[in-house]
């Protein structure tokens, strides 16, 4: 395998020279670089989530409007992943808001069972020690979703107002087979703070 890539890098570093133009490769761990019609590489510096203005709501969140209805609806701009096994276990959280100023917290569960009944446990652990009691608000399903719902001022204000100041250090989610329990990274914690906060608006 290395060799294949030695003779690949020593083709295009050749094609690049008579073009006179970088160009970009991937290798075979997945990294992408640039190579340079000198000979010379380097890596493609990629932005990370933590290198963005956490007050810029165009960095987390993606408003519509729809032509039709007027309606405005604003969602998270990407999936949070919850995993330390590379995606075979976690959670996969998802936010948006409606116009008539709902927000909505999806929670996708892979790896528990997939079936989730409306009052389904979702307990979540702060990084300071205290604690929060969800519950899944959706009919049953088989989909592995559960839904919590934030209606203005008057569905839990005090939840809402916990989940925007404070980090999630653990979050466990009950399924009608079992519960499934992950905790949040750095990122994932700063992410969902982002987030929720610029959908709360």
């Amino acid at each position: 395998m290395k060799k294949i890539f030695i003779a690949v890098f020593l083709i295009m570093t050749t094609m690049i020279g008579l073009c006179g133009q970088s160009l970009e490769a991937t290798t075979s761990d997945g990294k992408e670089v640039i190579l340079n019609s000198t000979g010379t590489w380097k890596y493609v510096k990629v932005k990370k989530k933590t290198d963005l203005n956490p007050k810029d709501s165009n960095n987390w969140i993606i408003t519509k409007t729809d032509e039709a209805t007027g309606e405005t609806i604003s969602i998270s701009k990407n999936t949070l992943i919850i995993s330390s096994d590379g995606g075979e276990s976690g959670f996969g959280i998802f936010m948006m808001k409606g116009s008539a100023s709902s927000l909505i917290l999806v929670i996708h569960v892979v790896g528990a069972g997939n079936c989730i009944d409306k009052g389904d446990k979702i307990n979540i652990l702060f990084t300071d020690g205290s604690g929060m009691e969800l519950l899944s608000e959706c009919d049953f399903n088989c989909k592995a979703s559960a839904k919590v719902y934030f209606h203005g001022r008057l569905g839990k204000k005090d939840q809402l107002n916990q989940l925007k100041s404070k980090k999630i250090k653990t979050m466990r989610v009950w399924t009608r087979e079992t519960w499934l329990e992950k905790d949040f990274t750095s990122e994932n914690q700063d992410e969902f703070l982002n987030v929720i906060n610029c959908l709360a608006k």
